[in-house]
């Protein structure tokens, strides 16, 4: 251990000797021999040649571990599995954990290269793999590495859930027991050699093993792994500045699927945040041109990059209250249902209450009968003659007195009975309605325009009466 941990210091010191010094030369970042694997708030890893560095952040080296074999140049990640470090293969199932000072193989899997690109993660302290691309196909489920059988096992969810489209290479998040994913590439089982672009945002809660499509993306979709850089609480941080990912801006400007933000100078903004819990997308400002998030890690509330042997970063805080909120990341489904619920709801009861009002107040209003006529549910009897009046009265906006006298005339009666007849039919007719009704007078009466010796009957409140 003491001889392999001199050889890396003296290698290191030598390395550094010769390295150029200029900030041209320090911006252009390291070989690609070098790179950090994984970390946590204590310390880093850093891949050297065939040994992996412990460093903390005063860029001291703790410790030296050797790999068994060659280190894979892709497809790796390393992962803190109680407070210790594992690296996991994102392609197949081989996993390493140090053995005297060495990473050595632990699993009994093998390379299968069934989930390229997957995404790897620890969630009480096990290490989890959603996703990933082989065979023709992409993966829509979890797996998890059993510390039991040493092999990676299916992950059972609720069979009432939704599923995802199979996907890789997605940019995802792990936070309060909810695993978010977006972007990324999903094969078509029809066309299994064609990929297109993952525009909807996902969400798997741990506690009821349920998936949710919580709708499109409204910012740009396509970015994918190493595009993108977890911050904690579930945002990620997207840098249009990164020389990786400089090539997405013109299809930030063009795509019609991003018409939201299609007026936003790229220009003027370096980076974006995505928070999947708060449905926000926020802009910042440029990060500068000697960080890069495809090759940055984040801890102790900072960024960092590993470059020439130097930790460089910036405060993580600065840049977040910086940040200018734009709107919602992405149309959220279950709100718009829940909303929609809600509203439907509401409508329908206060639509029940508004019929049910209409409906008692209909039964209470006025209405004729065969033998008289009903108010607020009440049975008042009329005889004959104003019964016929009545219903003169209410089918028609001006009655002559004639006309009455026709409706009710009594061939064995003279015209002076029949006239006298009608006058006292008409007059205990106003009389009951309108004590009824508690009206001065329901039917009122004045001379015609025509004829000055003939009455033209009429009501005001005949409109009162359920017809």
């Amino acid at each position: 251990m003491n001889i392999r941990l001199l050889f890396v210091l003296i290698f290191s010191y030598i390395n550094a000797s010769f390295s150029q010094n200029s900030e041209f030369d320090f911006y252009r970042g390291d070989s690609d021999n070098v790179s950090v694997l994984g970390n946590n708030e204590n310390y880093f890893f850093v891949r050297k040649n065939k040994y992996i560095l412990k460093k903390d952040y005063k860029n001291s080296l703790l410790e030296t571990f050797l790999f068994e074999n060659n280190i894979p140049s892709k497809e790796i990640q390393l992962v803190i599995q109680n407070d210790i470090p594992v690296i996991v293969s994102r392609g197949g199932g081989m996993v390493w954990k140090v053995t005297n000072d060495t990473f050595r193989r632990v699993d009994n899997s093998f390379d299968h290269k069934m989930t390229n690109q997957s995404t790897v993660f620890v969630r009480n302290d096990t290490i989890m793999k959603f996703g990933g691309y082989g065979y023709w196909s992409s993966r829509n489920f979890f797996t998890y590495y059993s510390e039991t059988t040493k092999e990676w096992e299916f992950y059972q969810i609720n069979q009432l859930s939704a599923l995802p489209p199979g996907v890789s290479d997605v940019s995802s998040t792990y936070s309060n027991n909810n695993f978010y994913f977006s972007g990324g590439l999903k094969s078509d089982p029809k066309f299994p050699l064609s990929k297109t672009i993952n525009d909807n945002v996902w969400r798997f809660d741990f506690t009821n093993r349920t998936w949710v499509d919580l709708g499109t993306a409204k910012f740009n979709s396509n970015t994918r792994r190493g595009q993108s850089l977890e911050i904690g609480d579930g945002r990620m941080l997207f840098d249009t500045n990164d020389p990786l990912v400089k090539l997405v801006q013109d299809d930030l400007k063009i795509n019609s699927k991003f018409t939201d933000f299609s007026k936003v100078d790229y220009n003027q903004f370096g980076a974006f945040i995505y928070d999947y819990q708060k449905n926000e997308l926020s802009t910042v400002e440029q990060i500068g041109p000697y960080l890069e998030i495809t090759k940055a890690f984040v801890a102790n509330d900072s960024i960092y990059n590993y470059r020439k042997n130097k930790l460089i970063g910036i405060s993580l805080n600065s840049l977040l209250t910086k940040a200018v909120r734009q709107g919602a990341m992405y149309v959220d489904t279950k709100i718009l249902f829940d909303n929609l619920t809600r509203f439907t709801g509401v409508a329908l009861i206060l639509l029940f209450i508004a019929l049910l009002f209409i409906y008692s107040k209909n039964r209470k209003r006025p209405r004729l009968s065969e033998s008289g006529f009903r108010f607020n549910r009440v049975h008042y009897p009329l005889s004959e003659n104003e019964l016929l009046i009545l219903n003169l009265i209410i089918y028609n906006k001006r009655v002559e007195s004639k006309t009455i006298l026709k409706k009710i005339y009594d061939t064995d009666l003279s015209i002076a009975q029949n006239n006298r007849i009608k006058n006292e039919a008409v007059e205990s007719l106003n009389k009951k309605v309108s004590n009824i009704m508690g009206v001065k007078n329901f039917i009122n009466s004045k001379k015609s325009l025509k004829d000055q010796r003939m009455l033209i009957y009429y009501s005001n409140f005949r409109k009162d009466f359920v017809i």
